[in-house]
């Protein structure tokens, strides 16, 4: 099981600070899923485990300092799904995903049984394997997000990143994904670190969640741990009616409106 830890992670962009002094160790084997308003950093936090940003600061999979790898050899190690996934061009779903076997081909070499096989394994799990040979172009929303996760299991990689993987669905959709996101991770021992917006979602769906709030850590531990009025009120600038699930016991957000600091409040004055 894979384990990411992020020391003194700091991005800048011109003068202003998007993420201050990361510190902090994603559990191996979990669901982690990190939340907050918009534009506090969640994905940017994510892409910075990739080195799809330069910052300061070190990375670290496993104990083995991202920085210090190939992209070839991170792409081994660590997939990544990003929020918007746009082609260049159409293209058939079985040969958009030889392209996640790239990473584990010499130069030049070929396609081998071994990666057949580990696309194929991809597409059933997802319940992709029946439109293969459909073009993405022809494919709904909730089917093309099942072939993304398809390419990001086809990778092979220990440690899943996926950025906002609902946006767009509806929320059968939404769900649907959510659904594969956690039973592949019950059943491979991945670890998939996420980036989502709706907080029941959130909480349902993960064994860790990730507050941040202005490019910082504000705090993070189980979903019965973190949400919290607090949170609520000092992050999200709403009030809440927290309840407890009877079937599963975990937290979940009743109700809620806003709470103050707001428009509202500005034209009651």
């Amino acid at each position: 099981m894979s384990k990411v830890e992020l020391k003194n992670i700091v991005y800048e962009v011109g003068n202003t600070r998007i993420l201050k002094d990361i510190d902090m160790k994603i559990l191996g084997g979990q669901v982690t899923t990190i939340i907050g308003p918009n534009g506090c950093g969640k994905s940017t936090l994510l892409k910075s485990i990739v080195k799809l940003l330069p910052y300061k600061g070190e990375v670290y999979i496993d104990d083995i300092k991202i920085r210090d790898l190939k992209s070839k050899q991170m792409a081994k190690m660590v997939g990544i799904l990003s929020q918007k996934n746009r082609l260049q061009y159409d293209v058939r779903v079985i040969d958009l995903l030889t392209y996640s076997r790239y990473a584990h081909l010499k130069r030049f070499e070929g396609l081998k049984q071994r990666d057949i096989d580990m696309i194929d394994w991809a597409l059933k799990e997802t319940g992709a394997i029946h439109f293969k040979d459909r073009m993405m172009s022809e494919l709904s929303g909730g089917q093309q997000q099942r072939v993304w996760i398809s390419f990001l299991l086809a990778q092979g990689t220990d440690t899943l990143l996926l950025d906002e993987p609902t946006t767009y669905l509806d929320i059968h959709h939404q769900l649907e994904t959510l659904n594969i996101v956690h039973e592949l991770n019950r059943k491979t021992g991945q670890t998939v670190v996420m980036v989502l917006h709706d907080l029941n979602q959130a909480i349902r769906y993960s064994d860790q969640i990730i507050v941040m709030q202005e490019g910082e850590i504000v705090t993070f531990g189980k979903p019965e741990d973190v949400l919290t009025n607090d949170v609520l009120n000092n992050v999200f600038n709403i009030d809440g009616r927290i309840e407890f699930d009877a079937i599963t016991g975990r937290p979940y957000l009743a109700a809620y409106d806003l709470f103050c600091n707001t428009i509202k409040d500005i034209h009651n004055e």
